[in-house]
């Protein structure tokens, strides 16, 4: 069965989708974000509505199936047909919790949101295992509203235009971070992929969407496509670091790091 497109949420809505199309699924180490080290299960979802200039991450697996990873960094695959119903997912995710010691189970993408409505049969179910830990592109509210209640951390991308090179999306952001701060018992925090071309205007507009000067803001240096290296003057780094560590309270540079350990 081929992996579904989100094309077809045109014709049904996103709300009454009961499958989704995954990528993989597996047992890794978190590579960005606050919680970079932390051991989590993953869920990757296909396809999203952005095209990011830097995303390394293809929009379906080269079979159009899931590819489930039974023994963490065994590189064993099982493959499943897509798209995939809720409970399969859920027992595949328990199954993976037994093999160690987890922080949490991280929701990615491609951009997870797009299937708020099969989220909303699998949140609940999830949370009752680990901590369920979205990882999302931060633009669509509408859909954070109706999985909010079951999400316990969101890992929420602005958006650059210097480093997406696409239109900027502040407005999204700022109606997407308020949503996500009605939750008081979901931890928030602000990833931003930035590179030398990144400007005060730019981090201008995060300074106005982040209203709460205590959200955590991730400095991810942009990765090279090509090499997967880091290409930023040290210079633009520390002029970036400082502008924003001036107003929030907690700043941190971190780079990618599972692609360092040569991990999933």
């Amino acid at each position: 069965m081929q992996a579904a497109s989100v094309q077809s949420s045109k014709t049904v809505s996103p709300s009454e989708l009961k499958t989704a199309p995954l990528q993989e699924i597996f047992s890794s180490i978190q590579g960005e974000g606050i919680y970079v080290g932390k051991r989590q299960v993953f869920v990757r979802f296909a396809h999203c509505h952005l095209k990011c200039a830097y995303c390394d991450t293809p929009m379906t697996s080269a079979t159009g199936q899931c590819h489930v990873e039974i023994q963490p960094g065994s590189g064993q695959i099982e493959y499943y047909p897509n798209p995939m119903p809720p409970q399969v997912l859920v027992d595949l995710i328990g199954e993976l919790l037994k093999t160690a010691r987890h922080h949490s189970i991280s929701f990615t993408g491609g951009e997870p949101l797009l299937y708020h409505g099969f989220l909303k049969s699998v949140f609940p179910a999830a949370q009752k295992l680990a901590p369920v830990y979205l990882e999302t592109s931060g633009t669509q509210a509408e859909f954070l509203a109706e999985v909010l209640p079951w999400t316990d951390i969101i890992a929420m991308d602005i958006k650059l235009p210097s480093a997406t090179q696409e239109a900027p999306q502040f407005e999204n952001h700022a109606r997407f971070y308020q949503v996500a701060r009605q939750n008081p018992a979901a931890e928030l925090y602000i990833k931003l992929v930035f590179n030398n071309q990144t400007t005060a205007e730019e981090l201008d507009a995060v300074k106005a969407i982040v209203t709460n000067r205590k959200t955590p803001i991730i400095l991810q240096p942009e990765t090279s496509l090509g090499d997967k290296k880091v290409y930023l003057q040290p210079q633009r780094l520390f002029e970036i670091e400082n502008t924003l560590a001036a107003h929030f309270e907690d700043v941190r540079v971190i780079p990618q790091t599972h692609k360092m350990l040569n991990v999933l």
